[in-house]
Formats: C-alpha cells, structure tokens, sequence
C-alpha cells in the first residue's frame, strides 16, 4: 500500500477519533455551564422569594400584635371587621381567651362555626399561652380547607390572657396573587412548602396540602440541585429557607427544553462534521496543519462557557468546513445569553410595572456607602413615594383598575426621573434616586409627579418623602430615615411633597 494511502487512512482515523473527542468535551462543557448557570439564577431567585415571604407574615404579625395589645380593638366587633376588611391577607381573625374558648371572631368562616368550637387543644393556642408568636404548619380545616394560622399572645400585667389568631386560606387568591405572575424560564414554577414538607403554595392548587416529594433532600439553608418531580421530571431546583419559619421557598425549572436544544445540537454538529471529515481526508497533510488551530481556538471558546463568559467566534476567521460548527456555537451562545438576561432580569424586576424591585433597590443603596466612602459621590436626592386611597381604590373597583393604576404611575415616575432611577418596594410604595442633581432640581421633579400623579391617576394622588445627601445628612442610611419621615409628613394631609422631615 503506498504511503499517500497509509497516511490517508490513518490521517482519517486520528480527524474522527478527533472528532469524538470534540463531541465530548463539548457535551461536558455545553451541559456543565448551563446547569450551573440555571441552578445558580433559580437559587438566586429562590432567596428573593424567601425574603419577601418572610416579609408577607411578619405584616400578618404586626396586624394581629396591634389587635392582641388593643383592649379597644378586641372588644369592638365593629373595629375587629374593620381590621380584617382592610387585612385581606388573613381570612379570620379569633380573639381567645385563656382557656381556648372563642370571645371574638371576624372574617370569612374558614372552620365553620368556629364560635361554638374551643381551640385549647391547638398547637398555636398553646404556643401563644407560653408568650411566643407561632405560625402553624399546613393543616385542613372544619370546611375542608387547606390553612395555616398565625398566633400572637395577649399579655396583660405581665401575664397572658388569651390569644388572637389570624388564619389563611391556602387555596385563596393572595398567596396566587404575590406568586402566580412571576415566571422562571419555560414552564418554571415557585413551591412553598412547610418544615414536615407539606406544600403551602403551588400554581396547582390540587397540590397544596400534599407531601413534596423533594423537601427531604433540601438540608441546607439555600442550594440547588437537579432533581425530578412527582412525574419523573428533573428539575432545576433553587431553594432557600424561610428565616425562623423552617419553611422552603424552591424555584424549579424543567431540563428538558436544554436536554432538547443540547441534543439538536450535536445532531448538527455530526452532520456537519461528517462533511468536514470528507474534505479533510480529500486534502490530505495540507488540511491537517490548517485544522489544528481552528480546533484549538474552538476548545478555548468552549472552555469560556463553563467559566460564564459568553464569548463568541468570528465565523470569517475560519475555512468553510468549520463555518457551520462556527455558526450553531455562536446560535448556541447567543440562546444561553438569552436566558441568562431574562432571568438575571426577572430577579431584579417587578413583574407588574418593570420597575427595580426592592432588591435591587438595596444593591442601589449598598453602591451608594461605597461612593460615599470612596468621596466619589458629590449628592444625592432620595424620594419615597405612596398612592393615597389607592387601598379604597382596590376594594371599590377591583385589583386589575388597581394594577392599572400602579403601571400609570409607573410610568409617570420612569417619565420624570427615568427607568433607571425608580423601584418598587411593594404595593404602592415606590422610591426614586437621583444622583447629582441640583436640590432645587430634585424637589421640582418631586413636584412635577406629585402634580401629574394627581391629574392622571384614576382616583388616587401620591404624598412623597425628600431627603438629600449631603445637605440634610452625610448618611446614607440616615438618608433613608429621612425621607421616610418626610412620606409619613406628607401621608398627614396626602397629595403633598415634604423635603426632610426629622
């Protein structure tokens, strides 16, 4: 056999033991990458959700410690409906006394006539009796509901006289409404379960109440994994703990979408390969020495997607065998940058009017102590803004006029101070930050969303809070003290801008 030939054959066989090679340590780092990318993102947003979870029932807390401190409140049946009327959180409110008896009871009937029932025999009855707060685990009520309560002790003269107990409907519309409009990826959801792992929260209200079938295996305070679901699915799985509830907030994304992707392509990757090989064999030694860079720059490129850089390839910078490798990396890359943002994104935004959400708002507030401890920042306005009788507004014409009506104001706030500069803290509470611009400035554009507030919103004007660095402070965090105190002056008369207020 002529060398020409030998070399040939043996040319052929190192390009596809090359080939398989390439095939592999793409797969690796391909999958590597983006399961790490996805679990990283979905425990990110797994924190977040916790934090605002946690948020949720210490305002149920504080509700129900103002009715266990208020003698007024307990004894008023009228002031107790007002209470839960303006609480939409919590579907009832109990007053007990000492010996689990119920004296007081306001609120849609969760357990049936519970004023002929004596709760003694409850876990969070007892809990409050020794003078703690407790929120109970998911259990189902006289009425078949699936519910959790909150307890809180009444003390007086130093001993405990009773408790007030608020409970909530799990298969309810407010745990829907913070949860149902946020997205994770394709098909991504957010389960809540309790610490005996029953679920709390689910966008499948027929799951709520039942085992999860993962919260075994989440140990540690926050982590991911893959892991598969009650169907046999795996499953990107961010999770955090819910701080002092021993709860667990997860966001789970499907693999199989990436699985899919991963696999097609590869396909492409062989096809065009095979085309490659072809041309490589046909050409011999030359086409040899022309490859082996092409192949290490290739490698390098993928190495890159592991560490997280998204970095791609000029496809003129290679031969026409390597063009269509080049190509559906470069697809590849640019579908992972894809994903990347939208989630990245979705963490940082409010889902309802795009705004900054409070977590970005304190990675705003952290950059600032750096600026100011670096003397790079020269001032800095900070406005707290709240719609007035926007609560009387949702209960009146409804959550959706509601929503309307915090997009419109969003867009009042991004109008005047710009995308940037505005962020939701909730509800409708906002704040807006405004770097080195004039104090005169700063209050007039105060006063401009103050007035357009109040000749565009539907039935709602909007009171804000001023402070600004330096002049009123060289704090930061006195700076937000300031201009919370400012909003709660303007909330005296409403539709009003106070600048500072100590």
């Amino acid at each position: 056999m002529r060398f020409l030939h030998k070399f040939t054959f043996l040319f052929s066989g190192l390009v596809i033991i090359s080939s398989v090679i390439q095939f592999i340590v793409f797969d690796r780092f391909l999958f590597a990458a983006t399961d790490s990318l996805l679990l990283e993102t979905n425990e990110r947003a797994a924190n977040n959700l916790s934090e605002q979870f946690l948020v949720y029932f210490q305002e149920i807390e504080n509700v129900l410690k103002t009715v266990a401190t208020d003698e007024t409140i307990r004894e008023n049946q009228h002031l107790l409906n007002k209470i839960n009327e303006i609480t939409p959180e919590i579907d009832v409110i109990v007053v007990l006394d000492r010996q689990g008896n119920v004296f007081r009871v306001s609120g849609v009937e969760v357990e049936g006539d519970v004023s002929t029932v004596n709760l003694s025999q409850r876990e969070y009855f007892q809990q409050a009796m020794e003078g703690q707060t407790y929120i109970s685990d998911v259990y189902k009520g006289k009425s078949g509901n699936q519910v959790i309560s909150v307890a809180v002790p009444i003390i007086e003269n130093g001993n405990v006289s009773g408790a007030v107990v608020g409970t909530i409907r799990l298969h309810g519309d407010i745990l829907a409404s913070m949860f149902d409009n946020k997205s994770f990826g394709r098909n991504g959801i957010i389960a809540i379960t309790d610490k005996h792992g029953n679920i709390v929260y689910h966008p499948n209200k027929e799951f709520i109440g039942q085992k999860s079938v993962i919260v075994n295996d989440l140990q540690a305070l926050a982590g991911s994994k893959i892991m598969k679901n009650r169907v046999g699915e795996e499953q990107y799985i961010g999770y955090s703990r819910v701080p002092g509830l021993n709860w667990f907030v997860s966001v789970n994304t499907p693999t199989a979408e990436v699985v899919k992707f991963r696999r097609m392509m590869i396909y492409e990757m062989i096809a065009i390969s095979l085309v490659s090989i072809f041309l490589i064999i046909s050409l011999g030694a030359y086409m040899v020495r022309q490859f082996m860079k092409p192949i290490d720059q290739l490698i390098d490129a993928f190495s890159s997607v592991k560490k997280g850089k998204y970095k791609r390839i000029s496809a003129c910078d290679y031969t026409d065998e390597f063009y269509g490798i080049v190509q559906v990396y470069n697809d590849s890359i640019k579908k992972l940058e894809e994903v990347h943002i939208m989630l990245e994104g979705a963490a940082d935004r409010d889902g309802l009017t795009g705004c900054y959400n409070r977590r970005a708002f304190d990675k705003k507030v952290d950059l600032l102590h750096t600026k100011v401890e670096s003397n790079s920042l020269q001032q800095v306005g900070m406005l707290f803004l709240d719609l007035d009788s926007f609560k009387s507004l949702n209960d009146t014409q409804g959550h959706l006029i509601g929503d309307d009506v915090l997009k419109e104001f969003a867009s009042i706030l991004i109008s005047v101070a710009g995308a940037q500069s505005v962020f939701r803290f909730g509800g409708d509470e906002f704040a807006v930050i405004l770097q080195d611009i004039p104090a005169e400035t700063i209050v007039s554009m105060g006063e401009e969303i103050r007035w357009r507030s109040e000749t565009s919103l539907s039935g709602c004007t909007t009171s804000i809070g001023i402070a600004i660095y330096p002049n009123h402070t060289d704090s930061i965090d006195e700076l937000l003290s300031l201009a919370d105190k400012a909003l709660y002056a303007s909330k005296e008369s409403k539709n009003k801008v106070t600048p500072r207020h100590v």
